[in-house]
């Protein structure tokens, strides 16, 4: 069965409010593992995680803009990847900025290993809608300029609102791709501010992506969650239990 995990910006508000509790009910799903974000800016996390049992896999930071910081605060998490979460959607319009991204992504990449991390970038729609370059479409360009040492991670959510056949697009990359963001919704645009639902709830085709993926890791995620965040996550995380 894949590793599951939670991206912990699902409940940023909770965390906020009630750091604590929302961690401990996190502790009683079932989780593998849990995908911090920003994990430049939280010197509590490492403490908070490991007095609920819970350990981080993978990370979003600030990967090119504070790498020195971000690898320290993934080692101390004992994070072994750590995804680009972003890069402007205006520089996904022209090759020099996608050669800029794929650019500054291969820069950090004996950095990162040396201290043990992989590095690699998570995608939203926009990468798929960008025009094409010379005929290729903007994010396979984009991949085609990474060192082989650089993963992803196919938020599938964002790249079928964006168009891509997502299971085809698994096929292509195969074990480049280590890590899946799954959730569900109205596939409205990642700047719609749609709220997303409980796996199995929404339009996505959940079936075939899952299917393509046993050996990767499978990230929970809601950008939005307007019900109940806490039991959204923990019925979503049973549906991928159940797989």
């Amino acid at each position: 069965m894949a590793t599951l995990s939670l991206q912990l910006y699902t409940l940023r508000d909770q965390f906020s409010s009630d750091r604590d509790a929302t961690l401990a009910a996190l502790a009683t799903m079932g989780l593998d593992e849990v995908e911090p974000f920003g994990i430049e800016h939280f010197e509590w996390l490492p403490d908070a995680l490991a007095a609920h049992g819970l350990k981080a896999g993978s990370a979003h930071a600030g990967l090119l803009a504070e790498t020195g910081k971000v690898l320290e605060a993934a080692q101390a998490l004992g994070v072994t990847k750590v995804f680009q979460p972003y890069w402007e959607p205006e520089k996904w319009l022209a090759a020099d900025g996608i050669r800029e991204l794929a650019d500054a992504l291969n820069g950090v990449v004996d950095q990162a290993a040396a201290a043990g991390v992989t590095v690699g970038y998570h995608n939203h729609d926009f990468e798929f809608t960008a025009p094409d370059v010379d005929g290729t479409p903007a994010y396979d360009y984009f991949v085609s300029l990474l060192d082989d040492r650089v993963k992803l991670e196919v938020d599938s959510y964002w790249a079928a609102a964006g168009g891509r056949d997502v299971p085809a697009l698994l096929a292509t990359y195969g074990d480049r791709i280590t890590h899946l963001h799954i959730k569900d919704g109205p596939l409205e645009p990642s700047r719609s501010g749609a709220a997303n639902v409980v796996l199995g709830k929404g339009s996505m085709d959940l079936a075939p992506i899952l299917d393509a993926s046993a050996d990767r890791v499978w990230v929970t995620e809601f950008d939005y969650a307007v019900v109940d965040p806490i039991e959204e996550v923990r019925e979503s995380v049973a549906y991928l239990k159940a797989r």
